[in-house]
């Protein structure tokens, strides 16, 4: 590839952004690098430049072995996409993507202390996010619940104990910041159960019910402690409201297993 014939007919920094995503699409790794030096060098600022680098770094990382990192590249793509964040804090798109590399890394610690800083600054801004070239992110609040959600379900799916304290503080600042989001109460509780910690878990569920008293999944957890607890009543009277709350076309195995639990009851 003619690098030089960029700069010669002056190509805007949206040109090289392009023509880097073909190279790296086409894995030819040499090109790339090629383009992210010269687009580094006729616009430093430009925001795009970061994710590219990051992108880049990324697949480097892979490189020689898709199923695990070279810790070299991955350093290096965190390192770009942080200096991004740093210059531009309201690119949404960059936050993300640093705190997914980190939960391949296994750097959890560092993840929760990112998505604390995500949800932090996302208080600060009122969820006025941006994403690539600076388009108004849409439906800001859903998609910002919906990432920090997903970061909690990775840190669950390690199914492993000594995380507890990094989900309950992503939930915990997440109530302190958007108490009226019941999903991270429903996270606390879930964490309490982990610890047969009924009564906790039933407190936490309570605090759920008061924000979204329709939420079906909400509801069959707080039929589940009170069947644990002994209390049949209520446990049938919540597996009832399950049934009459799920949506049909999203839940209908909650439904399902609501109707074999008052079976059993």
């Amino acid at each position: 590839m003619a690098l030089a014939s960029l700069i010669f007919y002056g190509l805007e920094a949206q040109t090289f952004k392009d023509v880097f995503r073909r190279a790296l699409a086409e894995k030819n790794m040499t090109d790339a690098a090629e383009i992210l030096r010269d687009w580094d060098f006729e616009d430093r600022n430009d925001p795009e430049l970061y994710p590219a680098y990051f992108n880049y770094y990324t697949v480097k990382s892979l490189e020689k072995d898709t199923l695990h990192y070279d810790r070299t590249y991955a350093d290096s793509a965190l390192s770009y996409i942080s200096e991004g964040i740093n210059m531009y804090p309201t690119r949404f798109d960059m936050r993300v993507v640093k705190i997914y590399l980190l939960s391949k890394l296994k750097e959890f610690d560092k993840l929760t202390d990112e998505t604390i800083l995500l949800i932090d600054y996302s208080k600060k801004i009122g969820n006025n996010w941006k994403s690539e070239d600076f388009r108004l992110l849409e439906s800001p609040d859903i998609v910002m619940e919906g990432a920090v959600q997903d970061f909690q379900e990775i840190l669950f799916a390690q199914e492993d104990t000594t995380l507890f304290n990094n989900i309950r503080r992503i939930s915990e600042y997440m109530i302190k910041q958007y108490p009226e989001y019941e999903q991270s109460w429903m996270n606390l509780s879930m964490l309490h159960i982990m610890r047969k910690e009924y009564d906790k878990s039933l407190e936490a569920l309570k605090n759920a019910e008061k924000i979204n008293p329709r939420n079906a999944f909400l509801l069959y957890n707080l039929a589940y402690i009170y069947k644990i607890k002994g209390d049949k009543l209520k446990a049938k009277k919540y597996f009832e409201q399950t049934i009459a709350a799920v949506d049909l076309k999203k839940e209908p195995h909650l439904k399902k297993a609501a109707e074999e639990e008052l079976k059993k009851l």
